[in-house]
């Protein structure tokens, strides 16, 4: 009976509740602005700290260290490439800065290493 009552009530209700839509709508945006928010996990992955070392993912199995170090090589003061042991489709690609490092990700961030594989580039764990 309960569950009966309330929609009735709910009824009665919804004309001020509609004069409070205006707040709601107001609350919409903010629940919109909340959605950046809300995306903040896939950025929760990328806090890490700037770290001369960048952790490279989505690499396809017939990449080897050849190739991925002419693609790093292009960028000052790059080091050395390790591909993961046992780990098909990661690697580490070293630099002599962070600031170098941070250069070559946001140049190789994304790129099509296969017309199916993009290389998702972040700075390794300290």
């Amino acid at each position: 009976a309960r569950g009966g009552a309330p929609p009735p009530g709910g009824g009665g209700g919804g004309e001020p509740a509609r004069s409070d839509g205006a707040e709601g709508e107001d609350e919409g945006p903010g629940a919109g602005g909340e959605g950046p928010v809300a995306a903040a996990p896939a950025a929760a992955e990328e806090v890490l700290p700037p770290n001369k070392i960048l952790f490279v993912q989505n690499l396809p199995e017939q990449v080897n260290e050849m190739m991925l170090k002419l693609l790093f090589q292009q960028f000052d003061q790059f080091e050395e490439v390790r591909l993961v042991p046992g780990k098909v489709g990661l690697a580490f690609v070293e630099f002599g800065s962070d600031v170098q490092a941070a250069v070559a990700m946001k140049s190789l961030q994304a790129f099509k290493v296969t017309p199916t594989h993009r290389m998702k580039i972040s700075f390794a764990k300290a």
